[in-house]
């Protein structure tokens, strides 16, 4: 779920499990903020048939999103995602919230759908976690897509969440040791998201980039910086270290640190808490 680098079995005792559920916890809304960012840039509420792609649905965000933005009766959408565990949680969603989805198991860099299924394809922090920097999945959006359909891809341009990751492996462990998640920077020039988007087939002048504040509410910072050091802080190649174990409280502090430093935080009222995120938006036109 968390994809680690390292086969490594061990976790720090202190360690959550890195399940869906938690997931959904550690990002909160703001993979809906991110989604609802995203498609804002096109009227759902004047499409007429649209047919959509949620593709790498996880818990639903992008769904939610188009639903807010659509009237029911005119959209149809196909949420799909490799995992099992999440394609479960995600079949809640539809029944919880009456959505008009459905939910297909495909892998995203090999899609089982026909060509030209479907009117937009919108893949919300999906690309940069993908192999090959998504460019199979963009071929795959750009195949099924219909003509004059639309792809909406993002990444982040900025995130404060990785930099305090980035601080607690600083603060308590051996120099040298393996950082997690690194590679992502080049996520952070608009150029390379363009040039994924075009490396997929779409056409440099119907792609169109945008960039967003995209502000994401938090609870309380001690319980957030524990899930995220123990989701992000053993996925390098090293793994966790035993050290970790002892040093867990020093490192949940270094990132609660990072995060009250980050740009935009803020303390909200009743214990919760504002992080900003950065991002970049492409809307492609077949």
């Amino acid at each position: 779920m968390n994809a680690p680098e390292s086969d490594n079995p061990y976790a720090p005792k202190q360690a959550l499990k890195p399940t869906p559920e938690l997931y959904g916890e550690l990002v909160g809304d703001g993979t809906e903020q991110l989604a609802s960012t995203s498609i804002s840039f096109i009227d759902f509420s004047s499409s007429s048939d649209a047919v959509i792609h949620d593709i790498g649905c996880g818990l639903g965000a992008v769904t939610a999103a188009v639903v807010a933005a659509s009237s029911p009766i005119n959209v149809k959408i196909t949420g799909s995602d490799i995992d099992d565990n999440v394609l479960n949680l995600y079949r809640e969603e539809i029944s919880n919230n009456n959505w008009p989805a459905e939910a297909v198991k495909a892998d995203v860099t090999a899609l089982t759908f026909a060509d030209e299924t479907f009117t937009h394809a919108i893949g919300n922090a999906l690309l940069f976690v993908l192999p090959n920097d998504g460019i199979d999945a963009m071929k795959e959006m750009y195949r099924t897509l219909k003509p004059e359909g639309v792809a909406i891809v993002n990444s982040w341009a900025y995130t404060p969440t990785l930099p305090a990751i980035i601080a607690a492996c600083e603060k308590t462990r051996p120099a040298g040791t393996p950082l997690p998640r690194q590679g992502l920077e080049k996520w952070e020039s608009e150029d390379f998201l363009r040039s994924i988007v075009e490396k997929g087939g779409f056409q440099a002048e119907k792609v169109k980039m945008e960039k967003r504040d995209v502000f994401m509410t938090i609870g309380e910072l001690n319980h957030f910086a524990t899930m995220l050091w123990s989701f992000i802080g053993g996925t390098s190649s090293a793994g966790w270290l035993e050290s970790d174990e002892e040093n867990w409280d020093a490192a949940v502090d270094a990132v609660i640190e990072a995060l009250k430093k980050s740009e935009g935080f803020e303390e909200l009222e009743g214990g919760k808490n504002k992080i900003m995120f950065k991002a970049h938006v492409a809307v492609a036109k077949k």
